[in-house]
């Protein structure tokens, strides 16, 4: 009992530490109304994985296509063919329900609110597709389909890509992911980090890459290869000038623990945000983010320099039981 009290008493005291102490920048974040889900992260909900694709579970997700039939004279491109997005369905509640619109409608149409309402009395916690269609098509239209997805032998030939951390900027996937050429093409990849010893760059001579030759192991030294993935990452996205920004993808072989330390010191270093913030952006965005405990000890040192010391000794003590109790 007494143990119980001291770690949570140290958990509470890291918090308060962390959040005053190290944290030049806090992560931005947009004021999304309850009930409403934005296109990128529906996009990831799609494209997550634990093992293996989320898509494949039946129980997963049920997107439903709320715009209503429109048959007008008037319009003579109007059609009855209807455009739906992934969808996954079975006979129990799904762990999301997400509601897509039409993409004129200016506010929730009567028929989308009448199925929210619907689904929230039978005990389901749907979400409102923010835009409607027409905003997650622009950003994704390779996610999107002329037909229903409904067995799960359909299911399991979609397409997983890797996860959106930066929007329309950075991404963090497998090394499949970074060996598929339509994934590539269809996220504007121009720049890869391939963190692994025995996986092999895809695309040189199309894409521009940075191979660090890491092990997935708690005694593999990251003190140059945090500060060169950062540099590589930030110039990628900046570009140069008279040339946009690049797209980054990150991967290892599973896209978990490798991918995610570098992921995490690019965040750390030119986000300006802590340990904790860029961890909690990540796992949000890729839940199976989980980089190995001598990986976040090394963080933790990261953190530590990219303050300049700042961090005394035993706070950084503390925020080593803290992030052992946190994964």
């Amino acid at each position: 009992m007494y143990i119980c009290v001291c770690v949570v008493c140290v958990c509470v005291c890291v918090c308060v530490f962390l959040e005053e102490l190290l944290v030049p920048a806090l992560p931005e974040k947009t004021d999304i109304e309850r009930g409403y889900v934005t296109p990128q992260q529906v996009y990831n909900l799609l494209n997550a994985e634990a093992g293996e694709p989320a898509l494949h579970d039946p129980y997963y997700i049920l997107i439903l296509d709320c715009r209503p039939i429109c048959i007008n004279q008037t319009y003579p491109h109007s059609s009855l063919t209807r455009t739906y997005m992934w969808f996954s369905f079975s006979l129990y509640f799904p762990l999301y329900v997400c509601l897509v619109g039409s993409q004129e409608a200016r506010a929730d149409s009567p028929t989308l609110q009448h199925c929210f309402f619907q689904l929230s009395a039978l005990g389901m916690d749907p979400v409102i597709l923010l835009g409607g269609f027409s905003a997650f098509h622009s950003l994704y239209p390779f996610l999107c389909t002329p037909r229903m997805v409904l067995l799960e032998s359909e299911r399991r030939l979609l397409t997983i890509y890797p996860s959106e951390i930066l929007e329309g900027a950075l991404y963090q996937g497998s090394a499949s992911q970074a060996h598929d050429y339509r994934i590539i093409k269809n996220l504007h990849i121009t720049h890869v980090v391939n963190a692994t010893v025995e996986i092999s760059d895809a695309f040189p001579n199309v894409l521009r890459y940075l191979r660090l030759r890491l092990s997935d192991d708690a005694q593999q030294d990251l003190w140059q290869a945090l500060p060169e993935a950062s540099r590589f990452i930030a110039a990628a996205l900046r570009g140069s000038p008279g040339s946009p920004g690049g797209h980054v993808l990150v991967h290892c072989s599973l896209g978990r623990s490798r991918s995610s330390v570098l992921t995490l010191g690019f965040l750390m270093e030119h986000r300006h945000w802590s340990l904790l913030h860029a961890f909690r952006w990540l796992k949000e965005r890729r839940t199976c983010a989980a980089p190995n405990v001598g990986f976040l000890r090394q963080l933790l040192d990261y953190e530590e320099q990219l303050n300049m010391g700042q961090v005394k000794l035993h706070f950084h003590f503390y925020a080593r039981i803290y992030f052992f109790y946190l994964l």
